[in-house]
């Protein structure tokens, strides 16, 4: 799997109507996974030996709040949450993620990546400046967080 290279992970239907995940490369070529998102960042998560839950901890308590948080992973891997669909089921995913560092341009319904996509969204423009705001401040604390345990990378 290419959990580092995307720009973006997509929630869609499939053609039985089942959840599943469009992986939008840097480079501009996609990737599908039969599942939903929630199953590709677990995988993910896990691949990269990072509890989701532990994750999802401190992030809460970084920004002081539990709902549709930025999702970090290091410091040049930082996943902003973006509506993309309306959802059909009550447990239905409509959210998927886009990689920070790939926004180039912000607008109402529409976003920009660094390699040109444009990604149709049902998230406003004010919305995602909160949470580009959100995930800068997750950048320097997981920064701060990483100076802490410096001490056990040096030899």
């Amino acid at each position: 799997m290419f959990y580092i290279q995307f720009a973006a992970l997509i929630p869609f239907y499939d053609t039985y109507g089942q959840n599943a995940t469009c992986i939008l490369l840097k480079d501009g070529s996609k990737e599908y996974f039969n599942g939903s998102i929630k199953a590709y960042m677990h995988a993910m998560l896990y691949e990269l030996h990072l509890d989701p839950k532990a994750v999802n901890f401190w992030t809460s308590k970084i920004i002081g709040t539990k709902l549709n948080t930025p999702l970090i992973i290091d410091e040049s891997m930082i996943l902003l949450p973006v509506k993309f669909r309306k959802s059909v089921g009550k447990q239905d995913g409509c959210f998927g993620y886009v990689n920070y560092h790939c926004v180039e341009c912000v607008q109402d319904h529409q976003l920009t990546l660094s390699n040109g996509e444009i990604l149709p969204n049902l998230s406003r423009k004010s919305y995602i400046a909160k949470k580009q705001k959100d995930a800068k401040l997750l950048g320097y604390a997981y920064i701060d967080y990483k100076k802490q345990y410096e001490f056990m990378w040096k030899s």
